[in-house]
């Protein structure tokens, strides 16, 4: 029997892809955004509201959150992410809203006071809260959540500005990052099937 064996062997060692190792195929992802693995916790924070009140995070809990960070003096990119949310809302039914928070924080708290995000916000017609407070509170949460490298050139009115990159988070109803959009043109069927894919979980 052994002999039978070893032949047997022998000879399938001289066959193409015999006791090789099969290819394996990664998973295709189920999001259009980039996922985020291992079930990684979104970062805890509470900072002040463009109202002047307390928002926490942690009291977002058994709500699918959307993430954004901008700020009021952007004049490229911020308006592109923010349109995108506006835009994305409208296509969404009022249970899905029920159970969506939409919040975004500013980039810049050195300008952007309570007041001045209020207004700004009413300007531009969004329905969500924005986020603010002291640097001290603010820039923590901008490095916790991969919104860096922050680089002031000059805190004037001329020629203020500075490099960060601008992540869109879904973060799913147990308070997990799920999905990461980095492209600030949110394509409003990809985005939104995103968002409903969070909410299912």
């Amino acid at each position: 029997m052994k002999p039978l064996i070893a032949a047997l062997l022998a000879l399938c060692m001289l066959l193409p892809g015999c006791l090789e190792d099969e290819p394996v195929e990664e998973a295709e992802s189920p999001w259009n955004g980039a996922e985020i693995p291992d079930d990684q916790w979104a970062p805890i924070f509470t900072v002040e509201s463009m109202d002047g009140e307390l928002w926490s995070m942690e009291e977002q809990h058994g709500k699918v959150v959307v993430l954004a960070f901008v700020y009021t003096r952007c004049e490229d990119i911020c308006p592109i992410i923010s349109a995108s949310l506006k835009y994305s809302q409208t296509l969404l039914d009022e249970h899905e809203l029920e159970n969506l928070t939409y919040v975004s924080i500013t980039i810049d708290p050195y300008h952007d006071s309570p007041s001045v995000m209020q207004n700004w916000t009413a300007d531009k017609g969004y329905n969500w809260t924005h986020l603010t407070g002291s640097p001290e509170a603010v820039n923590p949460i901008l490095d916790a959540y991969g919104v860096d490298p922050i680089g002031f050139d000059d805190d004037s009115d001329e020629g203020y500005g500075f490099n960060h990159t601008q992540p869109t988070y879904l973060i799913d109803a147990e308070g997990y990052l799920r999905v990461v959009w980095t492209d600030p043109n949110l394509p409003p069927d990809l985005f939104i099937e995103d968002v409903r894919g969070v909410l299912s979980l």
